[in-house]
């Protein structure tokens, strides 16, 4: 049975060049020990049209020759015909486990609109993120969710 390794997060421009190196350090390790772990593994992710983690995260299953669960939002809005939220919880039913990938705090250089917390799950470790949302609606499904911060600077 394959066992899908999902991995969202973050899109690329709330990653510094520093955080952005230190999440694909961090996706290719999560590759390495589910690989490691089970005998066949696929990775689930959610092709966020912001780009970051999901397509980073693809682009490693692609090098590492891994087949890909591509949840690709219909729509560019949460609650529409297979929009975000569906998207969300789609990755998070079919995931094994779900690795949610945030960063710690915004670039200096962001521009769009801030959260000093998050507000899914009242953190101050992390930004806003709708990861964040997925990893809740993970674990109502019994799933395992891990956390990843990556510190920015």
């Amino acid at each position: 049975m394959v066992y899908k390794v999902g991995i969202v997060g973050h899109g690329a421009n709330k990653f510094t060049p520093l955080g952005e190196d230190r999440a694909k350090i961090l996706i290719c390790d999560i590759l390495r020990q589910a690989r490691a772990a089970k005998q066949e593994i696929c990775v689930c992710s959610g092709h966020s049209p912001v780009g970051g983690i999901d397509i980073w995260a693809e682009e490693q299953a692609i090098n590492w020759e891994i087949p890909l669960d591509i949840k690709t939002p219909k729509q560019r809005k949460w609650d529409s015909a297979y929009g975000y939220k569906q998207r969300n919880i789609d990755i998070a039913k079919d995931s094994a486990e779900l690795h949610v990938i945030l960063v710690d705090k915004y670039p200096a250089n962001y521009k769009g609109m801030t959260f000093n917390y998050c507000y899914h799950c009242n953190s101050k470790e992390h930004i806003k993120s709708g990861a964040c949302w997925t990893a809740i609606q993970a674990r109502k499904y019994g799933k395992k969710v891990i956390y990843h911060i990556i510190k920015n600077d």
